[in-house]
């Protein structure tokens, strides 16, 4: 038996519903929750003792007692496959419990750790995000996002999950406009697209005269073409 917080109603969820909600929580719940949970340090460390002990490389983040403490539940992180049969039984004998090994990736650690996202806020995967999906580097391609990859790393060192949030967005405002690196001529004047601002409406061109300067979409859609290719040899 859990304690589990209900996030969202499972009146708006396709599908059946994972687990059983029995009632809501009394205060002796509450009170054999914090017993368990101020446990669950021990039982980690225990847990890590024994691995290392194995020379298993296996290294554990998080974990989580059930209300009548028979069940326990360890996360861990390893760089590939584990073969932790003998550690499994070994533990669950010394332990007097029933054991869960769950194998988790770095997006996973930070959504059972939590913390604080460069943007100040709680972690989008502890809060509200249900699917962690994979982000991949087109869509901070697409908004223009080419600086420091640091900048757009989250703390589980992947591709923060906001990319995502907007991306449709920017698609729809990018339809039809040039890419950037694309070669187009306005009022018989050569330009490169080396820049766009969804924000201002406006894209910014190098011109072949070596200055630059930026202009309105509406002008470039209305007044520019692109620039022809060379001509194919003859002959």
């Amino acid at each position: 038996m859990w304690l589990v917080q209900v996030l969202r109603s499972p009146v708006h969820e396709q599908g059946e519903p994972e687990g059983t909600l029995l009632r809501p929580a009394d205060e002796g719940d509450h009170k054999r929750f914090r017993e368990c949970e101020s446990e669950v340090p021990g039982l980690i460390s225990r847990a890590q003792s024994r691995a290392s002990a194995q020379g298993l490389p296996m290294r554990f983040v998080s974990g989580q007692l059930d209300l009548k403490r028979r069940f326990l539940r360890l996360q861990f992180t390893a760089p590939g496959r584990v073969d932790f049969r003998d550690l499994l039984r070994d533990l669950s004998k010394e332990l007097k419990l029933r054991i869960e090994f769950r194998q988790v990736g770095p997006r996973d650690v930070a959504r059972l750790l939590g913390g604080l996202g460069p943007c100040g806020r709680p972690l989008c995967c502890r809060t509200f995000l249900r699917q962690l999906r994979p982000i991949p580097l087109e869509l901070a391609f697409d908004q223009g996002l080419f600086f420091s990859p640091e900048r757009i790393t989250g703390c589980c060192g992947r591709l923060m999950c906001c990319l995502a949030y907007e991306h449709a967005q920017y698609l729809e405002a990018l339809r039809g406009l040039p890419k950037v690196g694309e070669k187009i001529v306005l009022e018989g004047k050569k330009g490169k697209v080396v820049g766009i601002n969804i924000f201002r409406n406006t894209l910014a061109l190098a011109w072949e005269d070596g200055s630059r300067g930026e202009i309105e979409w509406e002008k470039l859609k209305s007044n520019s073409e692109p620039e022809a290719p060379p001509a194919e040899p003859s002959g």
